[in-house]
């Protein structure tokens, strides 16, 4: 007779091989395809570099290892297809974008901020959205937020004379960037005049430093996020946690109630256009849904504005402090602009025109790519070639890395020159820093427009000399590009100015 002990142990045991069969079956998946994959290893599959190295670090390893056209991986164990050709990414991320058109990474509804913004959204409300926030973005838009993006930038180089000239003070230029960032978004987003920059009281300086800052506990929730929503969905994770998402809605109300005891403006900026939402989505059976919605949109272009552009400039004065001959000639760039213009700051049409500041930004962007690859999920069976059927369900990742170091279109990838991009237009199909298609970046030019009026008077007034080693390390716990420290330069005033 079987004891209670016996049967427990066969429960067990059964159990066990039942986890083996399934975790066997779904790790030869790539091979009864016919497709080249990198081994996994259980439980994570091929994400066991989790808090190790970084997202960036990990795709670069991989189109290093695989020269194909794609390559399959596990995320934990979800045969999950890596893009590594432009043609291909052409056609998930462009021509046949509605098999593609949704993300894969979590999007839980006990998270409202995270699931309801424009970069998680999924379907006609994606559109529709998207449709809706288009016109903050016009050129008559950017040409007035110049202003203030110009005015930001003079405090800028005002807080490093005092800080780091006077002062004698490291320079941490992704923190430094981050603070004239968060600066140009309490006012272009929220009508809120403060200056981080002068040392005033800043509650959106407050929150962006949790944005920048990447400790484990932060890094991890954003790779269960990313790269494992199954998991990310069982705990309940967020994208802000519950402080710096009350704080979004209190400084959000506090500036609608600002403007209803001062009058609304016809104003087109995202306070106004987000409060039209609400009247469009509100919905008595579901009343917290417009405000969720609305809200959501103004937490996601703090983070994607913050963390990304900080990245990029930091990345770019690094390359600068050691690349003097490129600094020179931008240098001279701006200095005849503002030659022509009689004036110190550029407005929207004249940092249009300096077209060597923008090489040098795209040249970063290519080798210093902040987000490593692009992510979508195939939401029908696709046929991708003669060899390969997508099935429905299989996330997909397009390796922008892969691309942007592709010996074919960029000769001696891993070297910084600007004059890659100076006089010539390249096709989105080798530069995807802001995407492709239709989910392509929809804040391309307020990204742009910033980095270029911070660039602008910084090189205009100070030489950028190398604070650290040329090759640097990239933080573990970032799912983005991020320098470990931060990013380290001296800057030397230029006396002729």
């Amino acid at each position: 007779m079987l004891t209670l002990q016996s049967i427990l142990c066969c429960i067990v045991v059964i159990l066990l091989l039942t986890l083996y069969y399934f975790i066997r079956r779904q790790y030869s998946f790539w091979r009864t395809q016919g497709v080249v994959y990198e081994r996994p290893w259980f439980p994570f599959g091929n994400l066991g570099f989790l808090m190790r190295k970084s997202f960036p670090e990990f795709f670069r390893e991989l189109s290093i290892k695989y020269k194909c056209d794609y390559v399959g991986i596990f995320m934990g164990w979800k045969p999950t297809l890596v893009i590594q050709s432009p043609e291909l990414a052409q056609q998930i991320l462009v021509q046949d974008y509605h098999y593609f058109r949704d993300r894969h990474l979590y999007s839980g509804y006990s998270d409202p901020i995270g699931a309801y913004n424009l970069f998680t959204l999924k379907g006609q409300l994606w559109r529709d959205m998207r449709n809706e926030l288009t016109p903050i973005f016009t050129s008559s838009k950017l040409k007035s937020i110049t202003e203030w993006c110009n005015l930001s930038a003079t405090e800028l180089v005002m807080k490093i004379q005092r800080d780091h000239i006077e002062g004698n003070k490291a320079v941490n230029t992704r923190e430094l960037f981050a603070m004239y960032i968060s600066d140009n978004i309490a006012f272009t987003v929220f009508g809120i005049r403060e200056s981080a920059l002068n040392g005033e009281d800043s509650p959106m300086w407050q929150l962006t430093q949790h944005i920048v800052t990447w400790n484990f506990w932060r890094g991890l929730e954003f790779f269960l996020i990313f790269f494992l929503p199954g998991i990310a969905s069982l705990f309940r994770l967020k994208v802000f946690s519950e402080q710096g998402s009350q704080y979004i809605k209190k400084m959000f109300w506090n500036v609608v109630d600002e403007r209803r005891r001062r009058g609304f403006k016809d104003s087109k900026d995202l306070v106004n256009i987000l409060l039209q939402l609400r009247g469009k989505y509100n919905d008595e059976s579901n009343p917290e849904f417009a405000d969720d919605l609305m809200i959501a949109q103004a937490a996601v272009f703090i983070l994607g504005a913050v963390d990304t552009s900080s990245t990029v400039l930091s990345y770019c004065l690094h390359e600068l402090s050691h690349h003097p001959d490129v600094q020179e000639k931008l240098f001279r760039e701006i200095e005849a602009a503002m030659h022509k213009k009689q004036e110190k700051v550029l407005d929207y049409v004249a940092l249009l025109e300096l077209k060597y500041l923008t090489a040098c930004i795209n040249e970063t962007m290519r080798k210093d790519t902040p987000i490593a690859e692009l992510d979508r999920i195939c939401i029908e069976d696709y046929k991708l070639n003669d060899d390969l059927v997508i099935t429905k369900g299989t996330p997909v990742l397009v390796n922008t890395l892969a691309i942007h170091h592709n010996e074919k279109y960029y000769p001696e990838p891993n070297e910084w020159r600007p004059e890659r991009f100076y006089g010539k237009v390249h096709s989105n199909q080798h530069f995807l820093a802001f995407g492709d298609g239709q989910r392509n970046c929809i804040g391309k030019r307020y990204a742009y427009m910033q980095m270029r009026a911070a660039l602008v008077q910084i090189i205009y007034n100070y030489k950028v000399l190398p604070g650290m080693p040329y090759e640097v390390k990239s933080h573990p716990y970032s799912i983005t590009l991020a320098l470990y420290n931060g990013g380290i330069v001296k800057f030397v005033l230029r006396s002729e100015n």
